[in-house]
């Protein structure tokens, strides 16, 4: 019975301070309410889209590379081997040229 008393305390005790800043961090100062965030600069929003534009370049060389290695598994010598190694330049190429159009972006993008 002491065990079962002493195990609901420390519970409640535990729920009981995970619970007092949950609640207490939702309340601002003074009760106002937050300021609305900032625009982003024009800079801001081109490098965004810069890295966007990068991530999805680079998600798509690597889907593509995996497609290939999956189709290059199927075929047997010389043939896996050149589908393997033409896999692995078409990703490299991609990567590249991603690697620069973002670089291009980059300058690209208004000055700050």
């Amino acid at each position: 019975m002491k065990r079962l008393l002493t195990s609901a305390a420390l519970c409640l005790t535990l729920a009981l301070s995970l619970a007092a800043p949950a609640s207490l961090a939702s309340q601002n100062k003074n009760g106002k309410k937050a300021a609305a965030p900032k625009a982003m600069s024009a800079r801001a929003e081109a490098l965004k889209k810069c890295n966007a534009d990068y991530a999805a370049a680079v998600k798509t060389a690597n889907d593509s590379y995996a497609s290939a290695v999956k189709d290059a598994k199927t075929k047997k010598g010389k043939e896996r081997t050149d589908a393997m190694k033409a896999a692995s330049k078409a990703k490299t190429d991609s990567l590249a040229a991603a690697k620069k159009a973002k670089a291009d972006c980059v300058k690209a993008a208004p000055a700050k």
